[in-house]
């Protein structure tokens, strides 16, 4: 689990993200979802850049409110994983709001 302006749970092959108390304005902002794999061969040799998965999302896009909680899910890649990078981002201001990397260990 990562802790910031988000709680951040890894499930098997599910990222959730959970923020309560949880207002309106939380959930403006683009939640970001970076995977770095395990072996970079994963993509293509054509593709030099980026080096990971991009999943990022708008709130609105995977997410849910349950009472003053917000709770948003996505599901990960079958490839070993070897770091998550997490965190939102207000493209309005080119700003991050926060943000936390982890690595899931293989296979996670």
């Amino acid at each position: 689990m990562v802790r910031a302006d988000w709680d951040v749970y890894l499930n098997g092959r599910k990222l959730i993200y959970r923020k309560q108390p949880c207002a309106p304005a939380d959930v403006l902002a683009k939640l970001v979802l970076r995977v770095f794999p395990a072996d970079p061969g994963v993509f293509s040799i054509i593709l030099k850049w980026p080096s990971y998965d991009n999943f990022s999302f708008y709130f609105d896009q995977r997410g849910f409110w349950l009472d003053d909680q917000c709770i948003a899910s996505v599901q990960l890649p079958d490839y070993d994983i070897n770091r998550i990078r997490v965190g939102q981002w207000l493209s309005a201001e080119n700003r991050t709001l926060w943000d936390a990397e982890f690595s899931p260990g293989r296979g996670g």
